[in-house]
């Protein structure tokens, strides 16, 4: 790594015990921890979160947004204000607030995207589970992102498939997630996360994953496990907590706007122009592109087979993530009426 070689690492944290050992161990895995800086939104309770202050790790080099767990609004607000701590490092790094790393994670994320033929490339995956407190799993193999269905609100959902072996180059993606995003940080310049979204789950990564793509930005999926992700939720509270009087109003308006700016709506719908806030596509490529590129028809919900493994051959494949951490999404919950969506939208908060 060169001098310059600085790396901002965004995270959101709803009263998440786990933040502070993430911080702890991305520094102690480091091989330049300093040249790496934090940004935090700490949505908490002062009172009942004193669990999740137990330690700080180079302070100094943690800079923090908090705000009262019930100003929460979800994950696109909160991404938004961790993004507005940058202060100009060469790299950026987008992850959850409980993950684990590899020993020189930030030597091997920049080489890695040094390696990738692209201008303008991101490695993002759904990150391998670790158990608590500090259990990596021994398999290297990783994960490559892939496109299961479509949800009832027509907002796509991702899986990641273990791949049968490591690969020392990256692996070109059609696909990009929230919890494990690393390029140059021009990223966040160029397509700043849209805080006008509250309450919005589903959708969070779809637009993204188009306006990154239409402005120019290429998916790689690491060829080994970097980083790892705690899977399950037992501990911890989520956003879906906080309660208003126009909640649901709003999530809908979220998912509204998505869904215009993706233009998933009827042609009648479509006739008011879209805001000119800065959260829009780009211009270096159109949403027809990247229907041809990734297979995906988002207004007609159109899946083609190659989007289903993500453009490689099966035969790359093992498994799902889903059924790495225990085959969860066909368990019951205790009340046996649980839906999948329900469980996946708690794996991935």
């Amino acid at each position: 790594m060169a001098e310059k070689d600085t790396i901002f690492v965004a995270i959101p944290s709803y009263r998440d015990s786990e933040c502070q050992w993430t911080v702890k161990d991305l520094f102690e895995k480091a091989k330049f921890p300093d040249r790496v800086f934090v940004g935090i939104c700490w949505q908490y309770d002062e009172e009942e979160d004193k669990e999740c202050f137990k330690i700080q790790t180079r302070p100094d080099q943690v800079r923090i947004h908090r705000m009262d767990w019930k100003e929460a609004r979800g994950p696109c607000l909160a991404r938004s204000l961790a993004q507005k701590l940058f202060r100009d490092e060469e790299y950026y790094l987008q992850i959850d607030s409980h993950m684990r790393f590899v020993p020189s994670w930030d030597e091997k994320l920049i080489q890695l995207l040094q390696r990738c033929p692209s201008s303008k490339p991101i490695i993002t995956t759904y990150p391998v589970g670790y158990e608590l407190p500090n259990v990596l799993p021994t398999d290297n193999r990783p994960t490559f992102l892939v496109v299961r269905e479509f949800g009832k609100e027509g907002m796509l959902r991702l899986d990641g498939k273990q791949l049968t072996q490591t690969h020392k180059d990256p692996l070109p993606s059609y696909f990009w997630v929230s919890g494990f995003a690393f390029s140059r940080s021009e990223v966040i310049r160029e397509v700043p996360y849209d805080p006008h979204l509250p309450f919005l789950f589903f959708g969070e990564e779809t637009q993204m994953n188009v306006r990154l793509w239409t402005h120019g930005w290429d998916f790689f999926s690491p060829g080994e496990n970097i980083i790892f992700h705690l899977w399950t939720r037992s501990y911890r509270s989520t956003f879906r907590q906080v309660e208003i009087p126009n909640k649901k109003e709003l999530e809908a308006e979220s998912l509204r706007r998505v869904q215009r700016l993706l233009q998933m709506l009827p042609d009648e719908d479509m006739k008011e122009p879209l805001p000119q806030d800065g959260y829009g596509l780009g211009n270096a490529r159109s949403l027809e592109d990247y229907k041809k590129f990734s297979g995906i028809d988002l207004k007609n919900h159109t899946i083609e087979d190659r989007a289903k493994h993500g453009g490689l051959p099966t035969s790359y494949f093992l498994q799902s993530i889903f059924d790495l951490i225990g085959s969860y999404l066909n368990k019951s919950d205790s009340d046996g009426k649980q839906s999948i969506d329900a469980k996946i939208q708690g794996l991935l908060s």
